[in-house]
C-alpha cells in the first residue's frame, strides 16, 4: 500500500540543525522555531500554519537529499520542501473531511507509533551497547526489522476473462482493515498505554540496565531539541510529549493514506486496461532490443548491476542462482580480516589463503535466523539435507525447499525477498571469485539442471548455491518492424496473458512479469491523477502566503 508520506518524519528523535547560517540556540527558541513560514485558509475557514521547525525537520528528511544527491541549490531545496508541506497540509485536510477512522485502523496507528518509539530506542540501545564496551545482542533488533521472514509479493490486481474480454480486477478495494476487532487499549489511554507498553519492554528485557539507560539518553537528546521553548523539564512530561508527537503524527499519516487509497477508487475494475500492459510490455521489450543491440557493453553492466531496468536479453549469456549463507562465527573474523590482508599483499598463495578459510568454515555453527539460535548443525550438515530433499523431487518442489532453507538459516538478506534473483554472466560476474567459479559449474554452459546445488568458501563464509536457470526472454523478437503484443487472434491472445500472468520475476517469489507492468503503470497514471486532485484541492485554499523572510538565514 503506497503512503504519501513516510514514516520519515515520524522517526526524527530531534531537530538536527544542519542548515547553513542557523543557530542552534537562538535566545528565544519557541518564537524561532514557530515562525510561520506559510500560512493559508482552507475551503471551510480554517487557518493553517506551517512553521520554521516544520521546514526544518522535513528539510532534513527530504530537502537535504535534493542538495547532496540531485544538485539542487538551497532556495530550490527549501522551495520543493514547502511544496511538499504545502500539498501535505491540503491533502490531510481533504483527508480528514472524508476518512473515518475504524478499530482496525486505530490498531495499525497505535502499533506504528510503538514501533516507531521502539525504532528510536533502538538506536540509543547500540550507542550504550557501545560506551559500555558490552558484547551482547540489541533486545530490540528483532522488532526494528523483519527482512529475514518470507513476505509474499502482494498482488495489486489480476487478469481475468468476463464475458469474452480480458479485464484487469483490482484484487482489493477496501481502504480499510478488520473494523470489527478490539482496541489494544482502553479507548482515550493510546498515549499512556503507549507508555506502559515502552516501559514493560525495558523492564521485562534482559538489557534492563542498557534500555534504560537508552532512555535515558534519548530522553536528554529530547530535552536539547526543545530548549528555549519554555517547555518542562521533567523526564516523564518530555517522553509524553515525545510520544503524543509521534502518535500524532502517525494519525496524520494514516489520515492520508486511507485518502489516497479512496480516491484511487473502489471499483473492482482498474482503470488500466489489459491493451495498456501489452501495449507497455510490447515498447519496454522494444527500447531494451535496440538499446542492446547498439550497444552490448551497457547491456553487460545492466544485466549485472540493474536487472530490472533490462526488458529484453539479446543473448543467453547470463542465469541466475540463489544461496544461503552461513558465516563465519565471530571468533573468526579477526582471523579472516588478517588473511586478507596477508593475501591482497602477496604475504600468503592463493592456495594457502582459500586452504586457511577452509580451516575457518569447518568452525562455523549454523544458526536459525528465525530464533537467533545456535542449532546443531555445521554448513555440511545443511547442504547434505538439501541434497537428500532435493534428489527426486519436482523443480518447483525443489524451489519450496531450497526457500524454507534460506528463510531459516541464511544470512545474506540481500536475495530474501528480492525481484530477481542474483545474476552472472558467462565472462564477467560482481560475485566473489569462488561464488562465481561454483555458479558457472552449476550452469554447465548452459547445460545445467535446474535446481542443481553445490557449496563454496569466501570471505564470506560457505555458500550453499541453487541454479536457478538460464535468462530467457517471454517472448522473442524476431522482427522488431513487426513485434506488438496486441493481437486480435484470440489464441494468440490466450497464449499471451497466459504467459505474463505465469512468469515469475523470481522462482523464490510470487510476483509475476504482469504485477511488475502493471505496478509501473498503477504508479506513473496515480502520479498524474494525485497530481490534479492536488490541482483541485489547492484552487480551494484562500490567502496563501509564503514569508521568505521567516527563513531567509537558513539560505547561508
Amino acid at each position: 500500500m503506497k503512503k504519501f508520506f513516510t514514516l520519515a518524519f515520524v522517526c526524527l528523535i530531534c531537530f538536527s540543525f544542519v542548515l547553513t547560517g542557523c543557530n542552534l540556540f537562538p535566545q528565544n527558541q519557541a518564537k524561532y522555531l514557530n515562525a510561520p513560514v506559510v500560512t493559508f485558509q482552507t475551503a471551510d475557514d480554517e487557518n493553517i500554519t506551517i512553521t520554521k521547525q516544520d521546514l526544518i525537520t522535513a528539510f532534513n528528511s527530504y530537502g537535504a537529499s535534493l542538495v547532496n544527491s540531485y544538485g539542487y541549490t538551497m532556495q530550490d531545496a527549501i522551495d520543493a520542501t514547502i511544496d511538499i508541506l504545502i500539498n501535505r497540509e491540503v491533502m490531510l485536510d481533504a483527508a480528514k473531511q472524508n476518512v473515518v477512522f475504524g478499530n482496525g485502523d486505530l490498531n495499525d496507528i497505535w502499533q506504528d507509533a510503538y514501533d516507531t518509539i521502539i525504532s528510536n530506542l533502538a538506536s540509543y540501545e547500540s550507542n550504550v551497547i557501545k560506551e559500555w564496551k558490552l558484547d551482547i545482542p540489541s533486545s530490540l533488533e528483532e522488532e526494528e526489522s523483519d527482512d529475514k521472514a518470507y513476505v509474499p509479493y502482494k498482488k495489486k490486481a489480476e487478469i481475468v476473462c468476463e464475458n469474452g474480454q480480458y479485464v484487469i480486477k483490482l484484487k482489493d478495494t477496501n481502504t480499510q482493515v478488520d473494523q470489527n476487532v478490539e482496541l489494544y487499549y482502553d479507548e482515550g489511554e493510546e498515549i499512556s498505554s503507549l507508555i506502559e507498553t515502552v516501559n514493560k519492554k525495558i523492564t521485562s528485557s534482559s538489557n534492563k540496565d542498557v534500555l534504560t539507560e537508552a532512555k535515558r539518553q534519548y530522553i536528554e537528546a529530547l530535552k536539547t531539541s526543545e530548549k528555549g521553548q519554555g517547555l518542562s523539564t521533567n523526564s516523564n512530561e518530555v517522553f509524553e510529549r515525545e510520544v503524543q508527537r509521534i502518535y500524532d503524527t502517525v494519525v496524520e499519516n494514516k489520515y492520508i493514506e486511507i485518502y489516497e487509497d479512496s480516491i484511487r477508487g473502489d471499483n473492482d475494475i482498474s482503470n488500466i486496461s489489459v491493451s495498456q500492459v501489452l501495449r507497455k510490455l510490447t515498447n519496454d521489450m522494444l527500447a531494451s532490443y535496440t538499446k542492446y543491440s547498439l550497444n552490448t557493453t551497457q547491456f553487460n553492466t545492466d544485466m549485472l548491476d540493474n536487472r530490472e531496468s533490462v526488458n529484453y536479453v539479446i543473448n543467453e549469456n547470463y542465469f541466475y542462482v540463489n544461496h544461503i549463507l552461513l558465516k563465519y562465527d565471530e571468533s573468526s573474523t579477526t582471523t579472516i580480516e588478517n588473511l586478507e590482508k596477508a593475501y591482497k599483499n602477496g604475504t600468503i598463495s592463493v592456495k594457502a589463503y582459500k586452504d586457511a578459510l577452509e580451516v575457518e568454515a569447518e568452525k562455523i555453527v549454523v544458526k536459525n535466523i528465525q530464533t537467533g539460535k545456535s542449532t546443531n548443525y555445521n554448513p555440511f550438515d545443511i547442504y547434505k539435507q538439501l541434497t537428500s530433499e532435493m534428489t527426486g523431487v519436482s523443480d518447483e518442489k525443489k524451489t519450496e525447499i531450497f526457500k524454507d532453507y534460506i528463510y531459516t538459516y541464511n544470512e545474506d538478506t540481500g536475495n530474501m525477498n528480492a525481484d530477481y534473483c542474483y545474476v552472472i554472466g558467462k565472462d564477467d560476474s560482481r560475485m566473489v571469485e569462488t561464488f562465481t567459479e561454483t555458479s558457472r559449474k552449476l550452469w554447465d554452459n548452459g547445460d545445467g539442471e535446474y535446481g542443481a546445488i553445490d557449496y563454496c568458501v569466501s570471505e564470506y563464509g560457505i555458500h550453499i548455491i541453487f541454479y536457478a536457470g538460464v535468462i530467457t526472454n517471454p517472448f522473442t523478437i524476431v522482427d522488431p518492424n513487426n513485434f506488438n503484443l496486441e493481437t486480435t487472434n484470440q489464441d494468440q491472445l490466450n497464449e499471451i496473458i497466459n504467459t505474463i500472468k505465469t512468469t515469475l520475476l523470481n522462482n523464490f517469489n510470487n510476483k509475476t512479469l504482469f504485477d511488475k507492468v502493471y505496478e509501473e503503470l498503477e504508479t506513473d497514471n496515480y502520479s498524474i491523477f494525485e497530481n490534479m486532485n492536488l490541482d483541485v484541492l489547492k484552487k480551494n485554499i484562500k490567502n496563501l502566503v509564503v514569508h521568505s523572510s521567516n527563513y531567509k538565514d537558513l539560505l547561508g
